[in-house]
């Protein structure tokens, strides 16, 4: 039978051995908060990166646009200015020998006359249009045209889930002689990289809040010595 000595050393180191474990618990729990938030904080430093090198690469690829189409119009201009300079030299051939036809020297003469002006005419005409054209394409006033850039066009410009973020700074965005307002729009993007990701409903954050909450509850409770009443329940006597 133990003396009241020896039950009261053996309830302390009881009570020691319980306390020991709690605490392992609370480190265990503590290094895997810590693990947990170590890789949210990670994943939240990828999540920048990827969105930053996205809106940047969205950029590249909207200039790129903007010099293709350029490229595209010009190529499809200068086929067309061909064709009508064709057509109306094709037209022009089709009156002279019409006018060849004729039995008169004076009404030949006559027809080929106006054939001529009617050829240099149209000739004149394909050439106003052509230089019309031209100044349409002309590198500042395209640069003017994506300065002024509407919101619609820069929707359908930049990928949809950053449509939402456009919505909500649109009005600060202008383009400039340099950027139109598709590019000014992904630079502010890039350079905003923590609003991409609410943008596009990371939850990143949200956990990063959580499990640093967590982790203050689990450092204060390994500081704090084990509640008596703990002790009392797992000790019996």
């Amino acid at each position: 039978m133990l003396t009241r000595a020896e039950g009261r050393r053996q309830r302390a180191a009881l009570m020691r051995e319980i306390a020991r474990e709690h605490r392992n618990a609370q480190r265990a729990e503590l290094r895997s908060l810590r693990d947990a938030l170590r890789e949210a904080h990670q994943k939240r430093r990828s999540g920048l990166r990827e969105a930053k090198q996205a809106c940047r690469t969205g950029r590249v690829l909207a200039r790129q646009r903007a010099k293709e189409l350029r490229a595209r119009l010009l190529a499809e201009m200068r086929q067309a200015v061909k064709s009508e300079r064709q057509a109306a030299r094709d037209a022009c051939k089709a009156d002279l020998d019409a006018a060849r036809a004729l039995k008169g020297h004076v009404e030949q003469a006559r027809a080929k006359l106006a054939a001529e002006q009617r050829f240099r005419r149209e000739m004149r005409r394909i050439e106003r249009a052509n230089r019309e054209r031209r100044r349409e394409l002309a590198p500042k006033r395209m640069h003017r045209e994506r300065m002024t850039e509407s919101d619609d066009e820069v929707r359908g410009n930049i990928p949809p889930e950053l449509v939402g973020l456009f919505e909500r700074v649109k009005r600060s965005i202008r383009g400039s002689e340099r950027r139109s307002r598709t590019e000014a729009f992904l630079h502010y993007a890039e350079e905003h990289p923590d609003e991409v990701l609410a943008a596009i409903e990371d939850r990143t954050e949200a956990v990063i809040a959580e499990l640093e909450a967590r982790e203050r509850q689990a450092e204060r409770a390994l500081r704090r010595a084990i509640p008596r009443a703990v002790l009392e329940e797992a000790v019996p006597f």
